[in-house]
């Protein structure tokens, strides 16, 4: 029965949650400590992610811009995902490859943050961005899966790499969502000492 399969669905996310607790509540606590000391030093928050994978640098942004749970001061975020014509203009002129490398290498300085998504086979663009990242000396924040090992080994000591344990896409998308969430919820209590 269908009901049965959407039980197991739901197992298979709570599986998935409790593996990435396990993984990355160290690396997440990190990774918002950074966000905060980046902003609190008047850098601004980067993101981007690869394929299907840009939907969370939209939240993420949106949330960091507008509010999260509370009314507060907005916070500086770019979504390097969002403006169509830019991301045409660089696809169509460069190549896909230079996607947010150009924009990190436009916008990016020191002490920012650069948070880029992806899973799976990485491609050309996550592997320059970091590059880019780097090159600006910006931290880089890299959520992932265990899959991305090849742009993982770019990461410096300096860089948080947040890694879904899980290979199933739509799992290691709905972690990513909670991920980015639990981001915002720690960077407004630190910030802002709001909570549940």
């Amino acid at each position: 029965m269908l009901s049965d399969y959407v039980s197991d669905i739901f197992h298979s996310h709570i599986d998935a949650a409790m593996r990435c607790i396990d993984a990355n509540s160290d690396s997440i606590a990190a990774a918002s400590e950074i966000m905060v000391a980046c902003m609190l030093n008047e850098g601004k928050i980067l993101c981007c992610g690869d394929g299907a994978n840009a939907l969370m640098p939209h939240l993420l942004a949106a949330n960091l811009l507008n509010r999260y749970q509370y009314e507060r001061p907005s916070l500086p975020a770019i979504n390097l995902s969002a403006d169509t014509v830019v991301t045409g203009g660089i696809t169509s002129d460069s190549a896909y490859g230079e996607l947010y490398s150009r924009q990190i290498l436009s916008l990016g300085q020191a002490g920012d943050v650069a948070i880029i998504y992806y899973q799976g086979n990485v491609s050309a663009a996550v592997v320059k961005t970091v590059q880019a990242a780097h090159e600006r000396d910006m931290t880089v924040i890299a959520v992932s899966n265990a899959d991305g090992s090849e742009t993982n080994a770019l990461l410096t000591g300096n860089d948080i790499e947040i890694s879904i344990p899980h290979n199933n896409r739509a799992r290691v998308s709905e972690m990513q969502m909670v991920v980015t969430n639990c981001l915002c919820e720690l960077i407004d209590m630190q910030l802002f000492g709001a909570n549940d």
